[in-house]
């Protein structure tokens, strides 16, 4: 039995490959010959023929466009934030052996190779579209082997701070940075199922529509029950109308106010004895209509207590 368990086994992305553990013999980056053997059963190869295109010609595509866009991103997943490592990692062994057979014998790109391949190739426009799709494919067949019943959509905004003068980039008074400011679609296992690069002065829910509706709509025409959950931001009467036009049930937390406040005061007095140790949480749902709204809508209000603070914490949904 521990024979059999501790055999090498066999890869199908390259049938002559066998993965083994030598304690004399390793690499930091081996893990990542089992995402590259993922890659190979989701299909990466033919999404890539599929909705990438190569403008590159001559010299220039000794490299193929497959083995650019892996070593761009698989390097990226083993904690190499940019392309300075490149360099160094072209004759590693992992980022030889997960590419083309050309790349095996002869290293993979170089730095200066792959940042024009990431700056030049990639940031095409029927590219920039065409990893959105692959992106959104290449969930849509994990999802496949495992399908959920249920969907629970998560869209939030981020910080991406930029030095020097950067194009579409502007300062931002929230994060007191120079940055962009993409908006970002989320499903409840962590997967990024869309992205939209905007200024650093837009709104957090600056185009929401853009990326939330179609993929509601993608979602529930597979049959899936869809639901939303959203921060503050997202407190929009435009966006709960359009959630209830298509029936997606929705948490989205309220800005405070004191409206708000007048219907929690009973809950805001702090318990009567010696403080607990642990939390103590208070809970009050009721029907609420802000002057922006055009109905009642359900609001769950949270109110917790914590040891040695003096005023409870409070946020409503």
């Amino acid at each position: 039995m521990g024979e059999t368990e501790n055999r090498p086994f066999q890869l199908s992305f390259d049938s002559s490959l066998r993965v083994d553990f030598q304690g004399a013999r390793v690499t930091s980056d081996g893990g990542l010959i089992l995402v590259r053997e993922l890659d190979e059963r989701l299909g990466l190869s033919q999404l890539m023929d599929r909705h990438l295109s190569d403008s590159r010609r001559g010299k220039n595509i000794q490299l193929p466009l497959a083995g650019l866009l892996r070593q761009s991103i698989y390097s990226r997943l083993a904690g190499y934030e940019d392309v300075n490592d490149a360099e160094r990692l072209s004759q590693g062994p992992t980022f030889r052996l997960i590419g083309s057979r050309r790349i095996r014998e002869r290293g993979a790109a170089l730095t200066s190779r792959l940042q024009s391949f990431e700056t030049e190739v990639l940031t095409q426009e029927d590219n920039l579209a065409g990893l959105a799709a692959l992106n959104r494919e290449l969930v849509a067949r994990a999802e496949a082997i495992d399908p959920p019943r249920r969907s629970v959509l998560d869209l939030d905004s981020t910080e991406v701070r930029v030095h020097g003068r950067q194009e579409h980039s502007a300062y931002n008074g929230h994060f007191e940075s120079t940055c962009y400011h993409p908006l970002l679609l989320f499903n409840r296992e962590g997967d990024c199922l869309a992205a939209k690069l905007r200024p650093g002065n837009v709104h957090s829910a600056d185009s929401w529509e853009e990326l939330l509706l179609p993929e509601i709509d993608q979602q529930q025409a597979q049959g899936r029950d869809v639901a939303f959950r959203g921060d503050a931001a997202f407190a929009k009467p435009e966006l709960y109308e359009a959630l209830e036009e298509r029936d997606v049930k929705y948490a989205i937390r309220l800005p405070a106010n004191h409206n708000l406040q007048r219907n929690v005061t009973e809950l805001l007095t702090r318990p009567v004895g010696r403080p607990s140790h642990k939390p103590v949480f208070r809970f009050k749902s009721f029907l609420y209509q802000a002057a922006s709204w055009t109905i009642a809508r359900r609001v769950v209000a949270k109110v917790e207590f914590h040891c040695g603070n003096c005023s409870p914490a409070w946020g409503s949904s």
